[in-house]
C-alpha cells in the first residue's frame, strides 16, 4: 500500500500543476479589439490641370565648322617667288585672288618649245601633201583608178597630221602649265592654315595651304531619338521646310546671338552615339557682329512641332519619368501614365491629363495609390515654370 502511494504522489502533482495553469489562462482577460484609423490626409502643394497648344523648344549644342574647306596644291613644280599679304593664318581672300606666284620661265620656254615643235609638223604636214597630191596624178596617168593607200602615202599623210595635232596639244598643256604657276582662290574664304613660304620649292601635288569659304558657316546638331520626333526635319536642303534655328554663345563674358537653319540632316543615324545629326547653316557668318567664328562652341534652339493637350509642371511633379500623381474622388491618389514631351532642367511639358485634373506638385511622404491626400491649390501667378 506504501508503494501504492508513493507512484500516484507525482501524477497527483501533475495534474494539479496542470488544473492551475488551466485555471490561469481561462481566467485572463481577453483582449478587445480597436478599429485602426486612417492617417490624416496629407498636404500637398498641387494645381488644376488647364491642357493647351504647346510648341515645342528643342535644345542642342555644337561646334562651328565651314562648309566648303579644302587643302590647296601646287599642281605643277616651281619655286615659290612672291605671295599675296592675305597669305597668312586667318586671312581672308576673294574669288580669283592671286595667293602665290611660282617661278614660270621654265614654262614659257617650253611653249616656246612647242610653237617650235607646231611648225616643223606644219611644214611636214605640208610636204606630205604635196607628195600625196603628186602620187594621185602618178597613178591617175597609169590608167587605174583605185590606188595603193601606200603608194598614195595615205599613212604618212596621217601620221603628219597627227604629229601636228600633238605639238598643238603640247602647246596647250604647256600654256596651261603657265596658268597653274600662278595659285589663285578658288572662292571667296579665309585661310585656316599656311604651310609653304616664299622661296620655298614646291613639287606638283604638295599642299599649300587648308582653306575654307566664308559664304556660309554650318553646326552639326546631334538629335536624339525624342527630339527627332518633337521636330519637322528636313532631309535635304531642297524640301522648303527649313526650321529655324537660334544660335547662341558666351564671348568676353557676354552671350551673343546669330540666326540660322536647319537646312537638311546627316544621310545616316550614327552607329555609334544612335543620334541623327542636323545641319545648321548661317549665312555670311563673317558679317555678323559679332562673327561667327570657325571653332566656336554654341548653344542651340530649334522651333519645334506644335502639340495639343500639353501641360506644364515643375519636373519635381513627375513620378518614376513618365508618370503624374494626380487627385480623384474623394480626394483619393491616383497614379497617371503620361507622354513627356519635353523633360528641361526646371519643367516638363507632358500630354495625357484632362482639363480639370488636380495634379500634384510635390510628392507626400509616401506614395500610396488609393491614399487621401489635401490638395493646396497653387494660383497661376504661384506657378512660375520656365
Amino acid at each position: 500500500m506504501g508503494q501504492f502511494k508513493k507512484a500516484a504522489l507525482p501524477l497527483i502533482i501533475l495534474l494539479a500543476a496542470v488544473l492551475v495553469v488551466a485555471g490561469l489562462t481561462m481566467s485572463r482577460p481577453k483582449p478587445q479589439p480597436q478599429l485602426l484609423s486612417e492617417p490624416s490626409a496629407p498636404k500637398v502643394k498641387a494645381m488644376v490641370a488647364e491642357p493647351g497648344q504647346q510648341r515645342i523648344v528643342v535644345y542642342a549644342q555644337g561646334t562651328v565648322q565651314p562648309k566648303r574647306e579644302i587643302a590647296m596644291a601646287a599642281q605643277v613644280s616651281g619655286l615659290v617667288i612672291s605671295v599675296s599679304e592675305n597669305f597668312v593664318d586667318g586671312g581672308f581672300f576673294k574669288l580669283g585672288d592671286i595667293l602665290l606666284q611660282l617661278d614660270s620661265r621654265d614654262y614659257q620656254i617650253e611653249a616656246v618649245r612647242a610653237k617650235s615643235r607646231i611648225a616643223e609638223a606644219e611644214q611636214v604636214l605640208a610636204m606630205e601633201q604635196g607628195r600625196a597630191h603628186q602620187a594621185k596624178r602618178e597613178w591617175r596617168d597609169l590608167g587605174n583608178k583605185a590606188g595603193n593607200a601606200l603608194f598614195l602615202r595615205e599613212p604618212q599623210l596621217k601620221a603628219a597630221k597627227a604629229a601636228l595635232e600633238a605639238a598643238k596639244a603640247d602647246l596647250d598643256q604647256s600654256k596651261i602649265n603657265l596658268e597653274r604657276t600662278t595659285i589663285v582662290a578658288p572662292f571667296d574664304g579665309r585661310i585656316r592654315d599656311i604651310q609653304v613660304n616664299v622661296g620655298q620649292y614646291l613639287s606638283a601635288g604638295m599642299k599649300v595651304a587648308q582653306v575654307f569659304a566664308a559664304d556660309t558657316a554650318q553646326i552639326r546638331l546631334p538629335l536624339t531619338s525624342s527630339q527627332t520626333g518633337l521636330l519637322n526635319l528636313p532631309l535635304q536642303s531642297h524640301q522648303g521646310n527649313q526650321l529655324p534655328v537660334k544660335l547662341s554663345a558666351m564671348l568676353s563674358g557676354e552671350r551673343y546671338q546669330w540666326q540660322g537653319v536647319i537646312s537638311r540632316t546627316d544621310a545616316s543615324i550614327d552607329t555609334r552615339s544612335r543620334v541623327m545629326y542636323g545641319i545648321v547653316e548661317v549665312d555670311k557668318p563673317f558679317e555678323s557682329n559679332p562673327p561667327l567664328v570657325v571653332g566656336l562652341f554654341v548653344n542651340a534652339e530649334i522651333l519645334g512641332r506644335t502639340f495639343d493637350g500639353v501641360i506644364v509642371v515643375p519636373r519635381m511633379a513627375l513620378y518614376e519619368k513618365d508618370k503624374l500623381l494626380i487627385v480623384g474622388d474623394d480626394n483619393r491618389l491616383k497614379i497617371q501614365p503620361v507622354r513627356v514631351l519635353q523633360d528641361r532642367e526646371e519643367a516638363a511639358f507632358v500630354t495625357g491629363v484632362e482639363a480639370g485634373d488636380i495634379v500634384l506638385l510635390d510628392r507626400p511622404g509616401y506614395v500610396v495609390e488609393g491614399m487621401k491626400i489635401s490638395p493646396v491649390i497653387s494660383t497661376p501667378d504661384e506657378l512660375v515654370v520656365q
